[in-house]
């Protein structure tokens, strides 16, 4: 029985314009910070606040600190995101967390906001049933919006050719390679480019996840006209 479970989003503060650059300039926007903390937040309600698992903000920059603790629930505890690139920083979080005393690991991406919570809860129950899984959520973009662990596997971030439709398909490689059964979750979508965002406008209602997400785009209708 795994004893303490970490679901952490993996983010961007809202403030850095590094964050969704392609979305951005898709969309001919200026400033993208209320799309991005949109996003943030609907990711984080999407997750839910089940008692089985903590909740975390992994976060960058490291001086946006102040910025995520007024943005994020209190209940959500916050971690500095360290590593050069997306592989680098995913292991690292992997790393600090089971350092700090994790003994289950769910790192997420902070542009799902439209995820079912229950992917999420069967996530943790499948990091749950095996010694040592690889959980995976595939998006349908070729990548993953889910991994989880239960003790580093750092192989798993190296090689992996990042940001190609590639990614989910390499790394189930790595873990067949290195002897790491891999469990799925079932696939979603993550925001990448403006006909994601008119997935969420037009396959989701409020109740279903998406809140701020949805507020955003209604107050903008001109963005993602045919």
């Amino acid at each position: 029985m795994l004893e303490r479970i970490a679901v952490t989003v993996m983010a961007r503060a809202p403030s850095d314009e590094r964050g969704k650059t392609r979305l951005v300039r898709s969309l001919d926007i200026a400033d993208g910070a209320a799309l991005r903390r949109a996003l943030l937040l609907d990711t984080l309600d999407s997750i839910g606040d089940d008692r089985a698992f903590e909740r975390l903000v992994a976060f960058t920059p490291e001086s946006a600190r102040e910025e995520l603790a007024t943005l994020v629930p209190g209940s959500v505890g916050l971690l500095a995101q360290r590593g050069d690139d997306l592989g680098a920083r995913m292991r690292y979080a992997f790393d600090d967390l089971f350092a700090a005393g994790l003994d289950g690991v769910i790192l997420i991406g902070s542009d799902v906001p439209t995820l079912p919570g229950w992917h999420v809860r069967r996530a943790v129950e499948l990091l749950a049933a095996d010694r040592d899984p690889l959980v995976l959520g595939p998006s349908d973009d070729g990548g993953y919006y889910l991994i989880g662990l239960r003790r580093p596997h750092p192989e798993l971030f190296e090689g992996i050719p990042w940001t190609t439709p590639a990614v989910f398909a390499a790394t189930c490689d790595v873990a067949a390679r290195t002897g790491v059964t891999v469990r799925t979750v079932p696939p979603w979508f993550d925001v990448d480019v403006p006909a994601d965002l008119r997935r969420v406008l037009d396959g989701h209602g409020v109740d279903e996840g998406g809140a701020h997400t949805l507020t955003w785009l209604r107050q903008r209708p001109e963005l993602l006209l045919p």
